[in-house]
């Protein structure tokens, strides 16, 4: 249907074929509008008239129109036509002069410091449409462009993305290359980054090996090796710098592979310059930056704890009072409060009481006070009320304060002891 000199849109007019596979053609054009060389990807008819896909792979040409880096090819146009009653959609791209990788390995593998250098640029090519949401999902010599003055470019972009992994055509053909297909594509996992690094691992070993990891009769065959089989050793030739990127890079799980793009160019441009050192793999540090932050977090617990336990405590109120130290029940040191009015001061000689008197229905004990050591007398009691004063507190025994004479405020009446101080003037306390 296509060929030599088909136009297309009335501008782009086909010259030579450059490649093809399952999802489409590359042919050289020439840009009669603009007048440039350019190149043109034909999708299959059959992918050209789901209109899912067309839409799809719209959107991935408007987005990849908006990437800018030197590793990526350029994407001017994007387009829809009949050609002979069928419908054909296209994709034109920047033309590279150059020729493809997988040209460049049928005549051979690659040497280890070519090799370091091809997996740093197109790491980098990848880095940058991963930023840009965009993961290419068909990652291959054949969409490696070798230019002739040296540097890769990365093309084919939008067209693997826009297929899900694992989908088959009408004539069964699966929509990634089985040779270069992550585990993950053919699982019916969420795809990530981690495929295109994967395929570029597979890359770099073919580069270094001059044959794929993983070969088979058939694409399923191919397919389950990539899931099951470990990867094979690379020849003894390679130092421990850049197996230890292809290794990684070949791991079955995305979480244990090199976790970005940028990061295995990294690694790739470190065993470049050093190729007996193996690469320090970020992992370990991403784990210990994770400790650290938490024995930071125990620590800054643990203080602020301590600082809570050892703060000394507040009184429960302003104006609680503080209750003096106590022996056998005793006051140490204390003066007792004066009573509010002025008691009898007896001038009986100090005796030991019993801890708990019986007071009398008239008369309440006034506290007693160490001091003379006369007889003791009972004075006459003329109460005019019935007194109302505090509990005395009980003392256990009379304090040892030396005797000494005081005159009391009125004459006594010496009478016998009766044991106990009466009031005789109000108010009592």
């Amino acid at each position: 249907m296509l060929g030599a000199g088909t136009t297309l849109n009335d501008r782009y007019v086909l010259g030579d074929r450059l490649g093809g596979g399952g999802m489409g053609e590359v042919w050289r054009a020439d840009d009669t509008v603009l007048g440039r060389t350019v190149a043109v990807k034909v999708l299959m008819p059959a992918l050209s008239e789901d209109p899912t896909f067309i839409q799809r792979f719209q959107n991935e040409a408007r987005a990849m129109a908006t990437l800018r880096h030197p590793g990526v090819v350029d994407v001017y146009d994007y387009g829809v036509c009949e050609v002979e009653g069928r419908r054909v959609s296209f994709l034109v791209m920047a033309y590279v002069e150059g020729e493809s990788l997988d040209r460049v390995l049928r005549r051979g593998p690659l040497g280890v410091e070519t090799t370091m250098r091809l997996v740093a640029e197109v790491a980098e090519a990848l880095a940058a449409a991963h930023a840009q949401g965009i993961v290419h999902r068909d990652v291959k010599p054949a969409n490696l462009m070798v230019r002739a003055g040296g540097g890769v470019v990365l093309t084919d972009f939008g067209i693997a993305h826009s297929a899900s992994a694992g989908q088959l055509t009408a004539t069964g053909t699966m929509l990634c290359s089985a040779g270069y297909c992550a585990p993950e594509m053919a699982t019916a996992s969420d795809v990530t980054p981690a495929v295109d690094v994967y395929a570029l691992g597979v890359v770099a070993y073919e580069c270094l090996s001059g044959e794929l990891p993983f070969q088979g009769d058939t694409p399923v065959q191919i397919i389950f090796k990539h899931l099951n089989s470990p990867a094979p050793r690379l020849p003894d030739s390679v130092p421990p710098g850049p197996r230890q990127v292809v290794t990684r890079a070949l791991e079955k799980s995305p979480d244990a592979r090199w976790q970005s793009a940028p990061q295995m160019a990294e690694a790739a441009r470190k065993a470049l310059s050093a190729p007996r050192e193996l690469p320090a793999p970020r992992r370990r540090n991403k784990t210990l930056r994770a400790g650290l932050t938490m024995l930071i977090a125990v620590i800054v617990t643990a203080v602020v704890a301590g600082t809570v336990w050892w703060r000394p405590a507040e009184p429960t109120s302003g104006g609680a009072n503080v209750s003096p130290p106590t022996f056998l029940g005793t006051p140490v040191d204390i003066v007792p409060p004066t009573p509010t009015a002025t008691p009898r001061r007896p001038t009986a000689q100090p005796v030991r009481r019993s801890p708990t008197p019986k007071p009398s229905a008239t008369s309440t004990p006034a506290p007693s006070v160490s001091h003379p050591t006369t007889t003791p007398t009972t004075p006459t009691r003329t109460p005019s009320s019935p007194p109302t004063t505090p509990p005395e507190p009980t003392p256990t025994e009379e304090p040892t304060t030396p005797p000494g004479p005081e005159e009391p405020t009125s004459e006594p009446t010496v009478s016998k002891p009766t044991g106990e101080i009466q009031c005789i003037r109000a108010p009592c306390p």
